[in-house]
């Protein structure tokens, strides 16, 4: 291949409902540009010049789908509260030709009081290691209530404009 334009990742794709404008995909990982929790206009910005520089999709990270699971204040929790602020950032994305997705989780045993509001929780008891901070076992509600917080996650992410999750 003598040009690299014509190479098959600058075709579009089609990706369940979602078709990508190439096969690029800027993945997961944590900018750690939000603020309590919420976008903040540096979160825009950076997905935005993601976008405008020509990749197919690009995706927000590390969003925790309840308070048990954030690590950090500068992470994002998926919650009604910020959907305008998230639309915001997915219009713009969308305006420049790319598909938004956003990453979720919970980060479990690595989590903080400082963040959570709790002790760690997490599959298994015992410490996390980050921070010298004791976990406690997840009880059944809790893995219940932590499944069911993913499922409302999900569903605030496409109200927000999420194209994949």
């Amino acid at each position: 291949m003598s040009n690299l334009q014509d190479s098959v990742l600058f075709t579009p794709y089609r990706l369940g409902q979602v078709t990508l404008r190439n096969r690029t995909i800027r993945s997961a990982a944590f900018e750690s540009m939000g603020k309590d929790f919420s976008p903040t206009q540096q979160l825009k910005d950076y997905h935005v010049s993601v976008a405008r520089g020509g990749i197919g999709m690009t995706t927000l990270a590390y969003a925790a789908v309840c308070r048990s699971g954030l690590s950090f204040k500068s992470q994002l929790w998926l919650r009604p509260e910020i959907v305008p602020a998230l639309r915001d950032i997915t219009d713009a994305i969308h305006k420049e030709g790319a598909a938004a997705s956003i990453q979720i989780g919970h980060c479990g045993n690595m989590t903080h009081y400082s963040t959570a509001g709790q002790i760690p929780i997490g599959a298994s008891s015992g410490f996390n290691l980050y921070a010298y901070t004791p976990v406690r076992k997840m009880r059944r509600d809790e893995i219940m209530q932590v499944s069911k917080d993913f499922g409302k996650a999900v569903r605030t992410a496409h109200a927000a404009g999420f194209d994949c999750v």
